[in-house]
């Protein structure tokens, strides 16, 4: 698929997700809304972004241990500069734009790096589908929501379950792969090949017991301080909802819906994603809209404030940062 397909699609997926989130908003009463909301619990959602980037930051240095050691600075400016770019530039190139700053930074290979973005991805995902599946079994939701809990709990097992098979029987995955990959042409296979192999090294990380829980650690705390950030949205709302299990609800969800394809900023993919968690709780389209534009708008300038700043120690620009994702891309 072409580049520009692929930003055509990306932005017809953010124009819809935004239809469906706001079709059924009054624009008058979500300007009320956002009009009566207590600002004083939004000052501090900045701040928790940051911190998120941090954390993100720690974590990463702790997954890249069977790769390197790299400095605690660089891991901080490619964390700050990758999700900044994916806030302002299309096809989320911050994600090939992070590995690819710190492999020349470090003098690493690009393809254990890029590894460990998947294994970041794994305990994300990991982490907010369990999160979405306990809090969908103890809300007081519908029915068919509470089962949608259950799945999503046994599919955070089978993800869990398919890492360590993976990393303990990692011969057998590898001869599969190479069964899977036979029919393939070999312009396709070997990036696939590589990259499989760089993720098998990144897993060693959970060889060492105390690696695997500080990650296991480093996710919650990371998870819970986005959590936060929607807390703070509950209150400057003052939205009818159990603030704990109902910011959980609503990051899991957005999380989901930022996953998919979608415009710079995850425009669209965020609001439908807030529109439809807060749906659960009984919280009107009107309302959840206004909470959905300014907990997306202190994240959107946070991060790119976080990213600007190291974009400006490192002596780059965006046109650079461009070019450093075209040249991940052919490498990878």
């Amino acid at each position: 698929m072409s580049r520009s397909l692929r930003i055509t699609l990306s932005l017809v997926i953010s124009a819809v997700f935004l239809f469906f989130a706001a079709r059924g908003v009054d624009w008058a009463q979500a300007a009320r809304e956002l009009a009566s909301a207590n600002y004083l619990y939004v000052l501090p959602m900045p701040a928790a972004a940051v911190w998120a980037l941090y954390i993100r930051a720690q974590r990463w240095r702790v997954l890249l241990r069977p790769v390197g050691t790299p400095a605690m600075r660089n891991l901080v400016a490619a964390t700050n500069i990758g999700f900044m770019a994916n806030m302002v530039l299309p096809l989320r190139m911050g994600e090939v734009i992070r590995p690819v700053m710190l492999s020349r930074k470090e003098n690493e290979p690009l393809g254990g790096i890029l590894a460990t973005i998947l294994l970041e991805r794994v305990f994300d995902l990991l982490t907010v589908v369990l999160l979405f599946g306990i809090s969908a079994t103890l809300v007081g939701v519908s029915e068919s929501i509470r089962l949608w809990g259950y799945r999503l709990c046994w599919l955070a097992a089978l993800m869990a379950a398919s890492v360590v098979f993976v990393r303990w029987q990692e011969g057998l995955a590898l001869r599969i792969l190479q069964l899977v990959l036979r029919p393939v042409p070999t312009k396709i296979a070997e990036p696939i090949d590589r990259f499989f192999h760089g993720f098998v090294q990144a897993l060693g990380i959970l060889d060492s017991p105390l690696a695997f829980l500080q990650i296991v650690a480093w996710s919650l705390l990371l998870w819970l301080v986005i959590t936060s950030v929607y807390t703070l949205g509950i209150f400057a709302f003052d939205l009818p909802v159990p603030w704990l299990l109902g910011s959980i609800v609503v990051s899991a969800v957005t999380a989901i819906a930022v996953a998919a394809p979608s415009a710079p900023g995850y425009v669209g993919a965020f609001q439908i994603g807030c529109t439809l968690s807060l749906a659960i709780f009984g919280v009107a389209e009107s309302e959840a809209f206004a909470f959905s534009i300014i907990v997306h708008l202190t994240q959107f300038f946070a991060t790119v404030a976080a990213g600007l700043y190291s974009l400006t120690r490192e002596g780059l620009s965006l046109r650079q940062l461009e070019q450093t994702a075209q040249s991940g891309n052919r490498a990878a």
